[in-house]
């Protein structure tokens, strides 16, 4: 009997498979959990003058905090994919670029608390530099084999490249500053499409979110549970969807504004 059922959880196991769109769907609602955490949750703590209130909900905060840490390792790792396997490039960039603009102001009212702030920008303007940083690392690794025949001297030029997205993040003061085109540089470096050279690059890239941009971001290793399920494949897809996961990031920070606005 126990033979019988250990086989029968293990053939479950080995069916179970999450696609990109299922990786997607967890990034968005752990990132909820976190910016309503920062975005409302908190502004209401600072208001309380009990104590003992104050204290339980901060444990709940820094709970919902810690949720969120999983979220942005997987948008880093999906923009690999994106950038991999793009159709259009072009589009691609255009579309990240456009949604940075798009939510800035949302960004800055709902977890900034203020109409326009310069010392913080939102984690589209990361991922867009990590894009253009992606590029430029691929075009000298695979487009300048003529030009520099020497494979060392071209990644000694596609770790430089790394580094100086990474001090133009920290320059801009991005959301996650350099650790977050790390994360996303290391992800490409290691990426395959193996089992276990997608859990090398996610956790890989996590490992330098979490060295570079504080220890709460170890959370994110969790994100290793469902990447084991993790078969590669985009998933479900519509136009709908690709419209609501792009979208997804100004609208929230729009609703948790209105909400704080009328709740606190």
């Amino acid at each position: 009997m126990n033979g019988w059922y250990f086989k029968m959880v293990q053939n479950a196991v080995k069916r179970f498979e999450i696609t990109g769109t299922g990786l997607k769907t967890i990034a968005v609602v752990t990132m909820l959990i976190d910016h309503i955490a920062a975005g409302f949750l908190l502004y209401w703590l600072n208001q309380q003058t009990d104590v003992d209130v104050f204290n339980h909900y901060r444990t709940v905060y820094m709970v919902m905090r810690r949720i969120g840490r999983m979220a942005f390792p997987i948008y880093c790792y999906m923009l690999v994919e994106g950038f991999l396997h793009t159709s259009n490039l072009t589009k691609y960039v255009q579309r990240i670029l456009t949604m940075a603009v798009v939510s800035e102001l949302p960004f800055d009212l709902a977890l900034r608390w203020k109409l326009i702030d310069w010392t913080h920008n939102n984690v589209m303007w990361e991922l867009a530099l990590g894009l253009l940083v992606l590029l430029a690392i691929h075009s000298v690794l695979y487009k300048t084999e003529d030009a520099i025949k020497d494979e060392r001297l071209r990644r000694v030029l596609a770790a430089a490249i790394m580094l100086a997205g990474m001090g133009i993040g920290h320059l801009l003061q991005l959301d996650y500053s350099e650790g977050g085109i790390a994360c996303i540089s290391v992800m490409y470096f290691l990426y395959g499409v193996t089992k276990e050279q997608r859990l090398t690059s996610f956790g890989m890239g996590v490992l330098m979110l979490a060295l570079m941009s504080g220890n709460i971001e170890v959370f994110a290793f969790i994100m290793l549970i469902p990447f084991f399920f993790y078969n590669g494949k985009r998933g479900r897809d519509s136009k709908f969807l690709r419209v609501f996961f792009y979208t997804f990031y100004p609208l929230h920070l729009i609703i948790i504004y209105i909400a704080r606005l009328i709740l606190l």
